[in-house]
């Protein structure tokens, strides 16, 4: 019985310290699961989806835009507070950047994700863009990717989604600082949310 007990721990200190190791490749490996990122071509509109906190997400947006990678940007993102909405946000720091706002285009009024989805493809469908660039924060890129393509595939237009480079989120030891772990966490927590929505 005491033989068997000690064959137990011991195999139980072997597996947690082989987990102790092992976590650094196991939580880096968390975070670049939740980054999508495809191969670009030229598309017909560059969606930015807002949510950040610093302006990435246009800049990366505006840079393919100057790459002549689409004519036009939409920007998505509803109510702020009041009247202000992110999308006029991020109209206002596109034309800062030098976008003319004749190649600019609302929606403000998505508050989640799938949001974004659902109330861009009728203005998509008006512009008559048949492909998008989706540009997103790097950890929000995969359920931005499997949203999109749920609500616009069946209608024919192609999805490719681009996260922003040289982001703020740094996936390198993401655990160990609040923001990055808040980050992830929440994104797992959406992406079986979403799961559970059929998204």
């Amino acid at each position: 019985m005491i033989k068997r007990l000690l064959n137990i721990l011991v195999a139980l200190a072997v597996i947690g310290g082989g987990l102790y190791l092992a976590h650094p490749l196991i939580f880096n490996a968390m975070a670049d699961f939740l980054v999508v990122q495809d191969q670009l071509e030229k598309a017909d509109l560059i969606i930015v989806l807002a949510g950040d906190h610093n302006g990435e997400r246009v800049k990366q947006a505006v840079q393919l835009y100057g790459r002549g990678l689409a004519p036009k940007l939409l920007m998505s993102g509803g109510p702020v507070a009041w009247k202000l909405t992110y999308a006029a946000n991020m109209k206002y720091e596109a034309i800062a950047l030098g976008v003319p706002a004749k190649a600019i285009v609302l929606q403000d009024r998505s508050l989640s994700t799938i949001e974004d989805a659902r109330f861009s493809l009728p203005i998509v469908k008006e512009q008559k863009a048949y492909s998008v660039i989706v540009v997103t924060s790097p950890q929000h890129s995969r359920r931005a990717a499997r949203v999109f393509r749920k609500v616009f595939e069946p209608e024919k237009i192609k999805v490719m989604v681009h996260p922003v480079k040289n982001s703020s989120f740094n996936p390198d030891k993401w655990w160990t600082r609040h923001e990055e772990s808040s980050a992830v966490l929440w994104e797992f927590g959406s992406l079986f949310f979403y799961f559970m929505k059929g998204y």
